[in-house]
C-alpha cells in the first residue's frame, strides 16, 4: 500500500514538472505568434512645454525624480519606409506624413507654449506587456568644459494594445534658463520635471496628456498594409506556323495534249 502511494506521488510530481517545463514554451510561442500577427498603426506624438507665467509654480518638485530607463527602448531611424513592398517599422516619417504640423506652428507663435519634440512613425503593436518603448531625446545647448551636457528632453513613449490602445509615457524635462553667472555665484543647475502618465486611447482621435509643465499630443491611426504588387501575366508562347497551301499548288501543272 505504501509503495503504491509513493509511485502515485512520483507520477504527480513528474506531471507537475512537465507542465512547468511546457508552460514557458507555450507562452513564448503565443508571444511570438502575437508579434507576428500584430496590427500595424501609424503614431504621431508632439511634446511641448508650458511657458505661461507661473506654470508649475504651485507644485512641489523633487530635486532628483530619477531618470527614465532607456535600455530597452528603440530609436527611430531614417531612410526608406518600405523594402520589397513591405513597410519597415520604427522609421521616422517625413513632414508631409504628419498631421500635427499646424499645432506645432501655433505653439511656436504662442506665448504660453513651446513645442519641443515632434515625431511620427509606423510599427506593429503588441500587448502592452510586450510593447517596445520609443526613445526620445532633445540635445541641450548648455555647454560645459567639464562634462557632456545632459539633454533637455529624454524618455520613452510606448504604445500597446488589448481591447483598446494603451499609451504610456515617461519623459524628463530639464529647464535651464541659461543665465550668465559670475564666478562667485552658485549655479543651481536646471529644474527637472518628470512626467509619467498612462492613457487608454481610441484610434483616429487626438489625445492630450496634461501636466503642470509638460504636455503631450498623441494620435494613432490603423495602418493598412499595401497590397502586394501584381505578378505580370506570363506571355503567350509564339508558335511559328506555316501558311497552309492548296493541294493544287503543291502538284505539278497538268499537260494539256495537243489534239490539232
Amino acid at each position: 500500500m505504501l509503495r503504491k502511494m509513493i509511485v502515485k506521488q512520483d507520477k504527480v510530481i513528474i506531471l507537475i514538472l512537465t507542465l512547468l517545463l511546457i508552460a514557458p514554451m507555450n507562452l513564448y510561442a503565443e508571444s511570438h505568434e502575437e508579434q507576428e500577427s500584430a496590427p500595424w498603426y501609424q503614431f504621431e506624438v508632439l511634446v511641448f512645454r508650458r511657458i505661461a507665467p507661473g506654470a508649475g509654480s504651485t507644485e512641489g518638485w523633487a530635486l532628483d525624480p530619477g531618470t527614465p530607463d532607456q535600455e530597452q527602448s528603440v530609436q527611430l531611424t531614417s531612410g526608406a519606409l518600405t523594402e520589397d513592398g513591405k513597410p519597415i517599422p520604427y522609421r521616422a516619417l517625413p513632414a508631409e506624413e504628419k498631421s500635427l504640423t499646424e499645432a506645432w506652428g501655433a505653439m511656436r507663435r504662442s506665448r504660453d507654449y513651446r513645442p519641443l519634440y515632434h515625431i511620427a512613425w509606423r510599427q506593429p503593436v503588441a500587448h502592452p506587456d510586450l510593447a517596445i518603448p520609443i526613445s526620445i531625446k532633445l540635445a541641450s545647448k548648455r555647454k560645459s568644459a567639464f562634462e557632456e551636457p545632459l539633454p533637455i528632453l529624454e524618455g520613452n513613449i510606448k504604445f500597446g494594445i488589448k481591447r483598446y490602445l494603451h499609451l504610456e509615457t515617461d519623459i524628463l524635462l530639464r529647464v535651464d534658463e541659461d543665465q550668465t553667472l559670475n564666478e562667485t555665484e552658485y549655479d543651481p543647475g536646471p529644474q527637472i520635471y518628470r512626467m509619467q502618465e498612462k492613457r487608454r486611447m481610441r484610434s483616429a482621435k487626438l489625445h492630450y496628456l496634461d501636466h503642470p509643465v509638460l504636455g503631450v499630443l498623441a494620435i494613432a491611426n490603423r495602418y493598412e498594409m499595401p497590397a502586394p504588387p501584381e505578378e505580370p501575366e506570363p506571355e503567350a508562347e509564339l508558335i511559328e506556323t506555316i501558311p497552309a497551301t492548296s493541294t493544287e499548288s503543291q502538284q505539278p501543272a497538268a499537260t494539256v495534249p495537243n489534239t490539232q
